[in-house]
């Protein structure tokens, strides 16, 4: 990191610091640093929604913001902004800004890898199983992509898979080798014990986007029994902890009124989610069940419910 890197960097904390003062008040003071530090623009876009949303005192985006300040960890909060805000996006903005103007390429702004084939659940539909348990990125593997995504300044790095908590020790090594940069994981969660959601809040970077697919019905009907109320326990264990997680749905023909219902955002908010990833089945190899594919309405109802309710 050069010496105009780290000045931005520790202005940035020393005003995300002072905002645990006092929150409503103090936002907007790490806002307005945050802008005068973002010589690529990377943030800017987002730097003037935030400003907004804290004019409007009824906000949902305003009520997320102090929600995650008050609810989840603060060393995890401090550790995620850090990466998220300062790394990926002031330092690493102009990073890849260079890069782009120096190769004419596009640089990522995160990455995404799967750590291995293997997964502890068969779910309907799923070309994942088709794989077996054989395949998976060495420790070698993952740490290359990771250093050389952080030389072009991406700091954001997504696991999907198989479940990638099959190795979840190897993930956390990671985690403690790259402090500066923040890891997500789309997982089923049935891996997430108290051991290890106690090693999520040393490392303090690493999020788990939890699969969940509507009710216990739904959910259990593409993933087997037992697995919605396995998914409920993994929950409670990171609210009981003060750790941030979001949630990931697979919307199908099957279950797309329930998730896109006002009854399961109020759920997920409820469960304690911070976020949520929606994505529509696709059929792929043999394993495909096309009769899971959603129609044309349907997939125009999500588009319609996921913006009236953001």
């Amino acid at each position: 990191m050069t010496v105009s890197e780290r000045i931005k960097q520790t202005a940035a904390m020393k005003a995300f610091d002072y905002v645990h003062k006092d929150p409503d008040k103090n936002l907007p003071k790490l806002v307005d640093t945050i802008a005068k530090l973002d010589d690529s623009n990377s943030l800017t876009k987002q730097v003037g929604a935030v400003e907004n949303v804290f004019l409007d005192q009824e906000s949902n985006w305003r009520q997320l913001v102090l929600n995650i300040l008050n609810d989840v960890d603060p060393g995890e909060v401090r550790h995620i902004f850090e990466a998220l805000a300062v790394n990926n996006f002031l330092i690493g903005g102009q990073r890849r800004k260079e890069y782009r103007e120096k190769d004419g390429c596009n640089i990522p702004t995160m990455s995404l890898m799967d750590p291995t084939s293997a997964c502890n659940l068969k779910c309907t539909g799923c070309w994942a199983a088709e794989y077996g348990h054989s395949l998976s990125l060495t420790m070698g593997d993952m740490e290359n992509v990771i250093r050389q995504g952080k030389e072009f300044g991406c700091y954001i790095y997504l696991y999907s898979g198989g479940e990638p908590l099959m190795r979840k020790k190897d993930l956390m090594t990671l985690c403690e080798r790259h402090p500066e940069c923040a890891f997500l994981a789309f997982t089923n969660s049935t891996q997430i014990d108290e051991e290890f959601a106690d090693e999520m809040l040393r490392v303090g970077n690493f999020i788990p986007a939890i699969s969940v697919e509507g009710f216990e019905k739904e959910t259990d009907f593409r993933r087997g029994e037992g697995t919605f109320q396995a998914v409920m326990h993994a929950m409670e264990i990171l609210r009981r902890k003060k750790l941030a997680f979001g949630i990931s749905c697979c919307y199908t023909s099957k279950n797309a009124e329930f998730i896109g219902s006002e009854e399961y955002f109020d759920a997920m908010v409820n469960w304690g989610a911070k976020f949520c990833w929606f994505f529509t089945y696709m059929p792929i190899r043999k394993s495909a069940v096309p009769e899971l594919m959603v129609t044309a309405e349907q997939r125009k109802y999500m588009y319609h419910q996921v913006r009236k309710f953001r």
